[in-house]
């Protein structure tokens, strides 16, 4: 009870500072707090608030005097490092937003809580989380797991930092790049997709420190460094390669064979189809109107972006069953056989085994890089053969022409058709002077196989005769 009383007559004392900026708060949980002010241009600017909480003594269950002195010590010790900083930049910025105070592993460990607490929260935020624990060297998991070997650049403040800090095309001349060390999967060097993933994340923190939390920092005097981005994948599937899969699919639950094939006929992406409700489906199952779907941030906010999905005939023949066996057709449309909305993982993981089996069955080694989102490729490759690109970008989300191209994969062999038929056309077209019309019927049936071209000559003989 002493103990206590004493405690309780320490906090009720007129505690002081001598640093301007420092002061005591008894009430609630007893802190010493700093918070600065300064003035420039007849506008005042304050810093946040910022504060050292007492510890409680385990011994006596209440607080002590030397604990109260030791987080004064603190306050004023970062208070007069503040005001200094404020008076070597006239009064411009406060050294918690001065480049030179911050290490770039503050600036990701500070990043971290945010995240952790979500009071950063975004639509990628789980993928950066990851890879800020990557280069903190905290992963737990993967080929980068407990991997320090990022510390000595992250030990440098933020105005030392140098794009070869980051990734160099001299590894003896600057052997600590971060993407020296940078491990792929199995420990292989990671792919340039990898690598610009993580050079955007670090550019990301650093862009909401400056947005968010008043860093003083000229990204165009920390240049991250530009790297040759992959042309993306061209892999699409033919009608037998999707048939052989689906046919390894048939144990599957009937939700995860027709995600798959909304995948394939929309062009839909896997976490769209598995978010689809009733309420967004029209009601003869013709189109569904997606809301919120992926979309790029600007500026620290994401663009909420909507678009409308029109379904070929095997997608609305696939929903009016689906409809017609829904209780309350309200609600996910892809559920589970015990009631679940289905989840976008076992989609891929069924995908992923009916793939092996149907590569080892038909002796298919290749088909081990047909990827469940290739479905979008292949939707997008084959539609773009004969509609406008702006058409089917509607339909698939693309906002610009560069992102579109990545999804369309033609064959050689698709474009040397379709020349031709331009050409036919054109030949058709000429008029006065062009192609007679034996040579046109040359242009047109030499593009014809020889069955085909007995076909034709047979149906013309059969019309001669009727005439």
């Amino acid at each position: 009870m002493a103990a206590k009383a004493k405690s309780k007559a320490l906090l009720a004392s007129d505690w002081q500072s001598s640093v301007p900026g420092v002061f005591f708060i008894a009430v609630g949980e007893p802190r010493w707090a700093a918070r600065i002010r300064w003035q420039k241009d007849n506008a005042v600017y304050r810093d946040k608030t910022h504060v050292w909480k007492l510890s409680i003594s385990p011994k006596t269950g209440g607080y002590t005097e030397k604990d109260l002195l030791h987080w004064q010590k603190q306050a004023e010790a970062w208070a007069e490092a503040e005001w200094l900083a404020l008076e070597k930049s006239k009064k411009q910025f406060s050294r918690s937003a001065q480049a030179s105070s911050w290490t770039l592993e503050m600036l990701l460990t500070k990043y971290l809580e945010g995240l952790d607490d979500e009071s950063i929260k975004y639509r990628s935020c789980a993928s950066d989380r990851s890879r800020v624990r990557v280069l903190l060297g905290i992963a737990e998991k993967g080929a980068n797991a407990h991997n320090k070997a990022f510390a000595p650049v992250l030990g440098k403040t933020m105005d030392e930092l140098a794009p070869t800090d980051f990734y160099t095309e001299r590894p003896k001349s600057h052997p600590r790049a971060i993407l020296l060390h940078y491990k792929g999967r199995n420990g292989k060097p990671p792919k340039n997709n990898a690598c610009i993933k993580l050079i955007q994340t670090i550019r990301t923190v650093m862009g909401h420190a400056i947005r968010e939390w008043g860093l003083d920092l000229d990204l165009t005097k920390v240049p991250l460094p530009p790297i040759a981005k992959d042309p993306g994948r061209d892999e699409t599937l033919t009608e037998e390669e999707f048939g052989w899969i689906m046919d390894e699919m048939k144990e599957c639950d009937q939700a995860t064979r027709d995600v798959v094939v909304i995948n394939r006929h929309s062009a839909m992406r896997r976490s769209e189809a598995v978010k689809l409700d009733w309420e967004r489906v029209t009601a003869d199952n013709t189109a569904a109107k997606l809301t919120n779907t992926k979309s790029r941030r600007v500026k620290g906010k994401d663009l909420l972006r909507e678009r409308t999905v029109p379904f070929a005939p095997a997608v609305v023949e696939m929903l009016a069953r689906r409809r017609e066996a829904s209780d309350t057709q309200a609600g996910a449309v892809f559920l589970t056989a015990a009631g679940n909305r289905i989840w976008p993982d076992a989609v891929t993981k069924a995908w992923e085994r009916a793939r092996r089996r149907a590569a080892r069955k038909h002796n298919r080694p290749d088909m081990l890089n047909k990827r469940l989102h290739d479905l979008r490729h292949t939707r997008i490759t084959e539609l773009g053969e004969d509609m406008p690109a702006a058409m089917i970008a509607k339909m698939s989300g693309h906002d610009d022409l560069a992102s579109f191209m990545r999804y369309f994969n033609p064959k050689p062999e698709a474009i040397r058709r379709k020349m031709a038929e331009a050409d036919r056309r054109r030949l058709f077209a000429g008029g006065k002077g062009g192609p007679s019309a034996v040579e046109t019927a040359v242009a047109v049936l030499s593009e014809l196989s020889p069955e085909e071209m007995a076909q034709v000559m047979a149906m013309l003989f059969t019309k001669k005769s009727a005439a």
